[in-house]
This record gives structure tokens, C-alpha cells and sequence, in this order.
């Protein structure tokens, strides 16, 4: 039957309320406007929002010191940078100021420029983030989080390498030279949240900044940071950062350290902050006092050898405890402190060699085995972190000797593992990699249709060059000009890009320093 017919034959049904239409939505004549000005475009990476909640470039711009401030300076510009282009996979920062054209009138890059700027507190600026996302998340209750200290090095050839030293490379089994750089952070049930960071230095191979380069102002943040690196030890910056950021407001209930950090003044300042010290110790001749008389670990190890046994089938490790006394007094001619702790051993089930076991110290002999070994898991996320800020986020990444950027380096590491980690919490779904492929995937892009735009605007412009006869030069002068301020605004707001950049650039380019 035709269509016409059996409207026609078909009894006629009852009359139904009509559905009010929803009103049409007026046709778009900007469509790159409209989506661009959507709030799930690309362009609202989660660096940028970061960045803009927190108000980076203000408590940058607080960062710097008064004297030699410059209101003038483009802060957001620079600062976005710094941040963004360990994530575009590109091999060093001269890389990207050659590929993304920050270059100021020319001459010298601008963010080199900007890293070597001594008066600018890296480390203040690092600790009012952490300190910022430390408030505004949960990271789980206080009795599981802890207090992590640990360091890891990078080497670092040449005489001119400023703040740099020996030290002894476990991985390799032999003495290098390099960068050590101790650091704090806060190991919790939901994720790391990094504190702290120092540039360490030892007595053998150091190199302190040369004389015929010295600071411009020694009370500089810089200038401070290298005197700080040098005079103190490594366990005595350890106790000022711990002191430091239990000012700043941050909680825990436990302090995690190898066997590096395992000394008597370290456990005897956890202890005077109400802190619980779970720290790996070397076997060395630390004497405890046990059931009346002194022994050593090694000779406590043997009581308790024979009756370790694993607390599960399928455990690895066996264990075995004791509660022993120990004097924390580090200064034979002062009168002793004794004080009860926990040690236990530990040792592989099927060891190779019967000198395979660790022993562990922790100042709260009523917890239990289990329980210890249980928090000092907590801290494998400091090395986990160590692993991703060398890996991916930059970490002394930068072509350069002098010590400002090493010092800088350092901080902008953890500012970015900082900005992606609280997007890790407010998403609550993705873990940390797959948040950072993410966001690299999208400056990635970015990075590609900031490229290509000049392609395409000289396609368009060789198209509406055929329309001037119709519509006049003037309006199609207006329709370019309008598709410029479009695109270059929103790879602004993505990139942070100007136009002015990109002139640079190509003055750069045509005076031979690209």
C-alpha cells in the first residue's frame, strides 16, 4: 500500500497531548569559536588549571626577591613553560626554546635566562604548593601516614659543574660524580606528596662555585642554598627539613629512613617531636643493652637466628623481634639515655648466603612485627617518585654548570609531580602514569597544531585571496583578521605562545642562534 494510502485507510487515533519542541538552536556561523569556548575543550589541561587555581605566577612573583623584582617580566608565560616541557618528550630544555621559540630579543634564551636568577626562592615556592594541596585533599588519616627522607644522586661530568661531588653509586657498585639531593616527602595511604628538597654535598671531589663566577648577592635564595649544601651534613639537613615542615602545618605519625638516615640523633630528634622512627640500621657496632648485659646486633642476630620463622606459607622473609634498650646519647662523656626499642630481623626463607638479613629499629616496642614491616613499605613511594621525576618530569635536565639551575631544577620537578598528583586526587579514577600519558598526549597535540597553524593560515589566506573581487579586500582583511585572533588566542591560552614569541624566533633564527 502506498504511504499516502494507508493514511488515508487507517482509522484515525485518538488525539494525544503534544510533546512541547525544544527550541532550535540557532545556527552557528563560528564553529572553532563555539568549541573552543566549551569547558571540555583540550586546550584546559590540567597543568593549566593547576596552575590557575593555586595562582602560581602570584606566589611566583612573591618568590622573587623585592629588590630585583620586575613587574614587566611574563611571569605566567615563563613559568608555564618551565613546567610544560618535560612533558612534550623533548630530550633538554634548549630543544624546546629552539622548537617553541622562547627566545627574547634574539640573544639569550628566556627561560635560561629566568633559571639563572639568583634572588628567586625555588624552595619556598615548592613548600607553599605542597602545602596548599596538603590542605585541600585528603590523603588518608594521620596514623597511616609517614614522614619519608631519603636521596638520590645524578651524575654530573666536568670541573665546571657547581655544587656537585663524589659519591658512591650502589647500581654500578662504584664512585662517580654528580648531584646528591636529599629529600622530604609525605607517604600516605592515596599517594606521595613531596615537601622538600636539598642539594647535598660530601668532602671528597666537591666543586663549590668558582671565584672568577661568584654570586651577585650572597644573601641570595641561590647563594644561601649552595652555603646550606656545603656546611651541613647530610643528617643535620635532614633534622632542619623535618623541623621545617612540621611548622608548615604537616602531620604524620610515622618517620621512614634507610639505613643511610639510621643514626642516634636522627632517632633522639623523631623521638622529641612525637614522632615514631622506623628505620633500617646498618650492622655496624651499635651496643643495646639486652636482659642486663650489651650486646651488638650482630650478636643479638644470632639469639634470635634459629627461631625466625615467616608469618605465612607463602611469605618470603621470615622474622623474628626483640625489645632492647638503647642509649641515645652520642657523647660518651654525657650521662646516658636510655630508651626502649624494637628491633627486628629479617632474612630471605631460601637465602643463598647466611648473611642476607637487614635489621629494622623502631622506637615503639609495643607495636608488632607485621605492623612495622607493613608501614616501612611506605616508603618504596619516595623511590617510585625518585624514578618518575628523572624518567619524565626533567629533573636536572638542564644543559648548564651554574648551581641556580641546579637548584631550580630540583624544585620544578616536584612542583610538576605536585600538579599532577592533585589531579590524580580530583580525578579519583585514573592513577598517577595514566594521568601524566594523558596530559602529555595533550601538549603533545598541542605542541603539533601550534606548528601547523602557520600552514594553514597561509592555505586560508591563498583562499580567500579568490574573494576579494566579490567581497572587497577590506572584508576579507577582517575575516583573516578575526581567524588570527581566534586560533593564536587559544594557543596562547594552551601554550602560552604570543605572537611576539614567534617573532622572536624568527629574529633568532636570521642572527644564527637557532
Amino acid at each position: 500500500i502506498p504511504s499516502y494510502m494507508a493514511k488515508i485507510t487507517s482509522p484515525r487515533p485518538c488525539a494525544q497531548p503534544k510533546t512541547p519542541r525544544a527550541p532550535r538552536r540557532p545556527r552557528s556561523y563560528t564553529p572553532l569559536s563555539d568549541a573552543l569556548s566549551q569547558p571540555l575543550t583540550f586546550a584546559d589541561t590540567e597543568l593549566a588549571e593547576g596552575i590557575q587555581r593555586h595562582s602560581l605566577a602570584s606566589l611566583l612573583r612573591a618568590a622573587i626577591h623585592r629588590q630585583r623584582r620586575s613587574d614587566g617580566e611574563p611571569l605566567p608565560n615563563v613559568l608555564c613553560a618551565l613546567l610544560v616541557w618535560p612533558l612534550l618528550k623533548i630530550k633538554s630544555l634548549h630543544c624546546f626554546c629552539a622548537e617553541l621559540c622562547q627566545i627574547l630579543a634574539g640573544h639569550v634564551s628566556v627561560l635560561y635566562d629566568f633559571l639563572g636568577r639568583e634572588d628567586i626562592n625555588w624552595r619556598g615556592l615548592l613548600g607553599e604548593l605542597a602545602r596548599r594541596v596538603y590542605q585541600g585533599n585528603d590523603l588518608g588519616p594521620r596514623s597511616q601516614r609517614a614522614f619519608v627522607v631519603d636521596d638520590t644522586s645524578q651524575a654530573r661530568a666536568g670541573r665546571k659543574v657547581e655544587g656537585t661531588s663524589c659519591y658512591f653509586d650502589h647500581t654500578e657498585g662504584r664512585t662517580r660524580k654528580g648531584h646528591q639531593v636529599l629529600h622530604l616527602g609525605l607517604a600516605a595511604e592515596k599517594g606521595f606528596l613531596p615537601l622538600e628538597a636539598q642539594i647535598v654535598m660530601g668532602e671528597k671531589g666537591r666543586v663549590d662555585q668558582p671565584k672568577d663566577k661568584p654570586f651577585k648577592d650572597q644573601r641570595s635564595a641561590a647563594a644561601r642554598d649552595l652555603r646550606r649544601a656545603g656546611e651541613q651534613t647530610k643528617h643535620g639537613l635532614f633534622r632542619e627539613i623535618l623541623q621545617r615542615a612540621l611548622r608548615a602545618g604537616f602531620r604524620a605519625a610515622f618517620v621512614l629512613a634507610d639505613a643511610w638516615f639510621g643514626c642516634k640523633e636522627n632517632i633522639a630528634c623523631c623521638l622529641e617531636n612525637h614522632l615514631t622512627a622506623i628505620m633500617q640500621m646498618k650492622r655496624g657496632l651499635l651496643a643495646c643493652r639486652y636482659q642486663g648485659r650489651h650486646y651488638t646486633v650482630y650478636q643479638l642476630y644470632g639469639k634470635v637466628q634459629r627461631r625466625m620463622r615467616p608469618a605465612h606459607r607463602r611469605t618470603r622473609f621470615k622474622t623474628a623481634s626483640l625489645v632492647v634498650s638503647l642509649n641515645l646519647e652520642a657523647h660518651p662523656r654525657q650521662p646516658a639515655r636510655w630508651v626502649k626499642v624494637r628491633l627486628v630481623f629479617s632474612a630471605p626463607v631460601r637465602a643463598v648466603s647466611a648473611d642476607t638479613w637487614v635489621v629494622f629499629l623502631c622506637t615503639d616496642p609495643n607495636l608488632s612485627e607485621p605492623k612495622i614491616l607493613e608501614v616501612y613499605s611506605l616508603r618504596w613511594s619516595i623511590e617510585v617518585y625518585f624514578k618518575e621525576i628523572k624518567q619524565n618530569l626533567g629533573f636536572l635536565k638542564e644543559q648548564s654548570g651554574r648551581y641556580q639551575l641546579a637548584y631550580a631544577s630540583v624544585h620544578l620537578a616536584a612542583l610538576r609531580y605536585l600538579l599532577l598528583f592533585e589531579a590524580m586526587l580530583r580525578q579519583g579514577r585514573l592513577s598517577y602514569g595514566e594521568i601524566r600519558d594523558r596530559e602529555s598526549g595533550r601538549l603533545q597535540t598541542l605542541t603539533y597544531a601550534a606548528l601547523l597553524w602557520q600552514l594553514f593560515r597561509s592555505l586560508i589566506e591563498g583562499a580567500l585571496e579568490g574573494l576579494v573581487r566579490d567581497l572587497g579586500r577590506k572584508l576579507v582583511k577582517t575575516i583573516l583578521a578575526a581567524i588570527d585572533q581566534t586560533v593564536e588566542s587559544f594557543l596562547q591560552q594552551a601554550l602560552q605562545i604570543s605572537p611576539q614569541q614567534v617573532a622572536m624566533q624568527l629574529k633568532a633564527e636570521e642572527l644564527g642562534y637557532l
